[in-house]
Parts: structure tokens; sequence; C-alpha cells
């Protein structure tokens, strides 16, 4: 993907400024008219543009020319360690005052975008009030909520072993709610030294003894032996966008198995992609972020070692890696979420808001899947049943083998 990196690019985090600290009603937030009635206006996935609520029209999004940047990772957490000596980065300004009724209300504790709830108008506080780093890029809806819906109803209504009845008695329990999750991306060079063992496959000739058709004989196997050679070298991997999830409000097996998301899409961050749906700040930090992109980078790092190790088998008994040149981006991606209830329980699912990938809990039929299982085992039995009578085992026996000698 196209990369815009400065290594002279200062990281700066943006704060809330200190009338800000000593006033919680005091809060940046936006929200936009339209000209010709003065409704609000929305982000419209299927236009791409702002669409008025009332009268239809449409605007263009306002988008920067500013290049998509990737910020230096160690002098994001060396300057984050000291702005949170000096004030607490969880600290949070709840009270919204809504501008088009004048109501004042919070918004969830994860949340920085949404709507009024007294006059459904759409309200975007800046993320800098609750988090040092403000997100610098996103990718914008393209599916909608009728989309979005269809492809809910098409995934229940596939799920095997599903209970019979899920289809027709599930119900969404909320609405299906459109917010951008924050996630983090980092890019790394690293260089591993790594020892392990390189494992050659031969076989060696073994005699035992059998019984073939009543008879006792003497047959002759091959056996497969491993010779393990000491080995020591260094790949060097480098990464590119790896991809972490920085929401706790979702299990990461769900927004996990949300990708493939085309990144090389992103576009600057602005308000008026987000107005008319939700928004969360990060509850994962970059710090902590990282570390689990560290586990996703050492599984192929792995993979690169035994491809350089070579032979039939591998051992890695050590590796030492090294990152230079981290850098990562704080990006919002969109997702539309809901939840159904079935039998008094509830299950959540989230749609991939670009190109519909689906991830959920659903309920399963202990039914089905016994019946499944019942008839598998059956079809086994009477596979080997008819291989039995047409002597199949018999003709197998001697397959493969040298006889040496019966008696």
């Amino acid at each position: 993907m196209s990369r815009f990196f400065d290594k002279d690019t200062r990281f700066t985090p943006l704060v809330a400024d200190e009338k800000q600290k000593e006033d919680s009603h005091v809060i940046t937030q936006a929200n936009f008219i339209c000209k010709n009635c003065g409704s609000d206006l929305v982000y419209s996935p299927i236009s791409q543009d702002l669409l008025c609520r009332n009268c239809g029209n449409h605007y263009p999004v306002d988008t920067s020319e500013e290049p998509i940047r990737e910020y230096d990772f160690k002098q994001a957490v060396h300057e984050l360690a000291r702005l949170r000596h000096n004030a607490p980065e969880e600290k949070r300004i709840s009270v919204i005052h809504c501008p088009s009724c004048g109501a004042e209300f919070s918004f969830k504790k994860t949340e920085h975008a949404g709507e009024c709830p007294y006059c459904a108008t759409p309200v975007i506080a800046g993320t800098a009030e609750a988090r040092f780093i403000i997100p610098r890029s996103l990718l914008p809806f393209r599916i909608e909520k009728k989309q979005a819906s269809k492809i809910f109803d098409e995934w229940i209504g596939s799920r095997w072993f599903a209970p019979s009845s899920l289809k027709d008695h599930s119900k969404r329990d909320e609405k299906l709610v459109g917010i951008y999750l924050p996630y983090w991306t980092y890019d790394s060079q690293t260089y591993n030294q790594y020892r392990g063992q390189r494992g050659i496959t031969y076989y060696d000739r073994q005699v035992y003894t059998t019984v073939v058709n009543g008879r006792r004989v003497q047959q002759v196997r091959m056996v497969p032996r491993i010779r393990w050679t000491p080995v020591a070298g260094q790949v060097n991997v480098h990464f590119d966008d790896v991809l972490i999830g920085a929401t706790k409000t979702l299990p990461r097996t769900i927004i996990d198995h949300l990708q493939p998301w085309d990144l090389e899409n992103l576009v600057p961050y602005s308000e008026q992609y987000i107005s008319g749906f939700r928004s969360e700040i990060y509850q994962v930090t970059v710090d902590q972020g990282f570390l689990q992109a560290e586990n996703v980078m050492e599984r192929k790092i792995h993979q690169r070692i035994r491809y350089d190790i070579g032979g039939d088998h591998q051992r890695i008994s050590a590796v030492n890696t090294d990152h230079e040149n981290t850098t990562f981006k704080h990006v919002l991606l969109p997702v539309w979420s809901a939840a159904f209830k079935y039998n008094g329980k509830t299950y959540r699912y989230v749609i991939n808001g670009r190109n519909g990938t689906i991830q959920g809990e659903r309920p399963y039929s202990v039914i089905k899947i016994a019946v499944a299982v019942i008839t598998a085992i059956a079809f086994m039995l009477a596979l080997l049943f008819v291989m039995e009578q047409q002597g199949v085992f018999d003709a197998g026996a001697s397959t493969g083998y040298i006889r040496i000698n019966n008696y």
C-alpha cells in the first residue's frame, strides 16, 4: 500500500486545554446543517457524501489533502509516559450540550459520537477531551443499513446447526447501529536471530512378525526416522499495517475476524464521515496494542524461520527479535452492530461496513448436532461393513510389505 512515513514528523498528542480541564461542561462538538432547509446532514454510504435528512440535498465531504502519516512508536510511548504523569489519560469530559435542542446529555464512556437522545441530532465530540491520541484517518461506510439487515437475515438463515425456529423467532434486541471502531496499525522492520535444529527424514528397514490368513509370517517395513542437526541464522521481516482492535466493548474473537479491511483506501479523518453514526474512543492504548501486534508478528517470524531452516522438519529453540523504525497509526473502521434475543439469551453480531463480512454469536441445536454425529457414525460403520464383505482388508494386509518366511 502507499505509505506516508516522515521520520521528521514529530508525534504531537492532543489534550484538552487548561480551561477545558477546569470546566467539565466545555467540550468540542460538531454537527452539520443543510444550507437549504436547516436540517441535519448525515453521511450517506450509498452516495458517499453528506445527505440532508429532510430535503434530500447532497453536499460533498470536505476532505483534507494532507497525506496519511505514520508516527514514531518509541517517541510516542516516551511522550505519553510524560503526559500521563502530568494528566491522567482516562479523564473524561462527559457532559455534552446539544447544538439543536439545547439539552445536556452524556455519551457512553467509550463513545465520542452519536445522537442526542431528545431530538436525534447527530453530535460529534472531539476525542482530544478523552484521549491523548486522536484518529488521523478512517475508512468511510460503504454498506448502508438496509444492506446490513439483509446480510444478517441471510447469515442467520444459513446456520446449519442453529435451531430450526431461530430464523422465525430471533428478534433484534436493539436497532442496528453504525459504529466506527478504533484500531491501531503498526509497521516495523524486524531483525531476528535464531537457533534451532533441522530435521531430515530417513527410513530404517524393520523386520516384524504378523499373522496373515491365519499363518504367522515375517514381513519388512520401512520405519521413518529423523536426523537432527543444529542450525543458526538470521531472518529480516518487514511488517506493514499489522491491525489491532483498540475496543473492549466487543470480543476479539469477533472483531479480529472482520478482515480483510481495504486499508489502502484510508482517507484523512473528517467529522463529516462520522455524522449520523456512533464512534468509539480507544480503550486499548497504543503500547498495549503493540504487545498484541508482537504476538501477530511472532507467528509470521516463526514461519519465516522454519522456511529458512529448511529440511523436512524444524525446531526453533531461541529467537532474539529487534524492532527498528516502528511506526503506528490510529484509525477508525466502520461496522454495523446489533444483537438478537433467542430463548431469553442475547447474541451479538457485527458486520464489516466496507465489504459485508459478518461475525457473531449464535445458538446451537443440540438435537441437530447429535443427529449429524449419529448419521456420520452410521455411515462409517456401513462403509466398513461393505469393505469387509468385499475383502478389502484381506487384500490390503500384505500390500507394501515383503514376506520373508512363514511357518
